[in-house]
């Protein structure tokens, strides 16, 4: 039997960051948060052990667990998958899709190469519990600066970063 896991699939990884960066409407975005970003997009549940304000504590009310798609270790598995996200962000520069100049400077900005049409078709198709996690990461979790953001998700190492 064979089994599909988008985790290991970098191409996957490539389509939910241009998910992400559509959905955002920014001209650019760290690298470290979109990195969290995705793995909340994979394991929505996450969002139940994230250390969120109180404000936003409304969320996890909102947001079904999936027994089925839960996991022990996030650090483990984000490690995992921060390879599948050096993999995808390295090709989507090498296509010119993203500003390879600004990926080396930690930062992911959109070029202006146009999409095909069916992948912006499909970015407008999404329903459901991913189009309540894409609203919630542009309007709530945008919201927390990056240093904030780390600590809270304790995925990424925060307390050397640049203040």
């Amino acid at each position: 039997m064979i089994l599909y896991q988008p985790i290991f699939d970098p191409y996957h990884c490539s389509y939910r960051f241009l998910l992400l960066l559509n959905n955002l409407n920014k001209t650019e975005i760290e690298i470290d948060r979109l990195k969290i970003y995705d793995f909340i997009l994979l394991y929505p549940s996450f969002l139940h052990k994230m250390k969120l304000p109180q404000a936003y504590i409304h969320i996890r009310r909102s947001i079904k667990v999936n027994e089925y798609n839960n996991i022990k270790s996030e650090k483990n598995v984000f490690a995992q998958l921060n390879k599948m996200h050096n993999i995808s962000l390295n090709e989507l520069a090498s296509t010119s899709i993203i500003d390879s100049e600004r990926l080396k400077k930690g930062y992911v900005k959109r070029t202006d190469l146009p999409l095909p049409d069916f992948i912006l078709k499909s970015f407008t198709d999404q329903t459901g519990e991913k189009m309540k996690i894409l609203d919630y990461i542009k309007n709530e979790l945008d919201n927390i600066s990056i240093k904030n953001f780390k600590e809270r998700s304790g995925l990424i190492e925060y307390r050397y970063d640049k203040v």
